[in-house]
């Protein structure tokens, strides 16, 4: 009788090393920034924050789009620079060049950041996937140790969605109802897509008279 084949074992799963931005654990904070603005209601959140290697002197940074109103993180990048230099004309020059920025802490970064994505997943709302990379950069802060208020939805506190070229208003305002119910969330909808994430404050003061306020008590 011929010999049996013999049976492939089953390939044990790798166990594969916590790798990306997950090695900057534990490197200094090199600069922390945020959007002028930020705190005006319906304002987008920009948050730029930068590590830098003790031994090698690569700058790590991450950068946060967050809808304190309704969709938390938007949008996040993350990105590695052979220096303080390359940093500086590269992810942070770009930033810049989109919206005024201003010096801050890592703990009210981390406190911005993390109570938008906070309240979007309590309304059923993602963050960019790249939000799972970018975090990293955050790790260690203390956002309770800064006093600054950080403000959640919008008028009467209720979710306030403006929307973006890039959102799928009917699946927004399907969550919404699903979440919180007709009548207890604005919407704020159309105008010049080519507003949109280049101020954080333009969608805003530009759209501001076009509210619907889905709040039959004020009809």
């Amino acid at each position: 009788m011929g010999k049996k084949p013999q049976q492939k074992k089953a390939a044990m799963p790798l166990t594969k090393p916590v790798g990306g931005m997950a090695i900057t654990v534990g490197w200094p904070v090199h600069e922390a920034m945020l959007s002028q603005g930020w705190n005006q209601e319906g304002a987008l959140a920009s948050v730029l924050v930068a590590r830098i290697s003790p031994r090698s002197g690569k700058v790590a940074a991450a950068s946060f789009l967050v809808d304190l109103a309704c969709l938390g993180v938007k949008s996040a990048q993350v990105a590695m620079f052979k220096d303080p230099a390359e940093y500086a004309a590269g992810l942070r020059a770009h930033i810049l060049r989109l919206m005024p920025m201003v010096p801050t802490n890592i703990n009210l970064a981390a406190k911005i950041v993390g109570t938008g994505y906070q309240y979007a997943a309590s309304l059923g709302f993602a963050p960019d996937p790249v939000f799972a990379q970018a975090r990293y950069l955050l790790e260690a802060a203390h956002p309770d140790a800064d006093p600054t208020p950080v403000h959640t939805g919008g008028k009467k506190g209720k979710p306030l969605f403006i929307n973006g070229p890039n959102d799928n208003v009917d699946q927004v305002i399907a969550q919404l109802r699903r979440t919180v119910g007709e009548g207890n969330y604005n919407i704020l909808i159309g105008g010049d897509p080519a507003l949109d994430l280049l101020d954080p404050n333009e969608l805003i003061n530009a759209y501001r008279k076009q509210i619907i306020d889905h709040d039959p008590d004020e009809r």
